[in-house]
């Protein structure tokens, strides 16, 4: 499992739905989403993405005139929540 995952970032949020848009005609999964407190501490809108597809969607981004900010790739912490603990004591 991966302890990691992708997101853009965006200026507006009239270019994150571009982006949106313009992935999901290429059949590429994205899921908007508000952008991560590790990126940044204002309000603002990123899209989640596979990783293994940085290329193809910066590619896209550039063919379609789509403005994007930054790209990030944010580790996920491990949680010392009581349901994570049963998980890992049940493998």
């Amino acid at each position: 499992m991966e302890n990691y995952y992708c997101i853009v970032t965006f200026h507006t949020t009239n270019h994150a739905l571009n982006f949106e848009k313009a992935m999901k005609e290429k059949d590429i999964d994205v899921k908007l989403m508000p952008v991560p407190r590790q990126v940044s501490s204002s309000c603002g809108t990123a899209a989640q993405f596979p990783c293994s597809m940085k290329r193809e969607i910066v590619n896209i981004c550039g063919e379609k005139h789509i403005e994007i900010d930054e790209i990030h790739k944010i580790y996920q912490k491990e949680s010392n929540s009581l349901l994570s603990k049963l998980f890992k004591a049940s493998k």
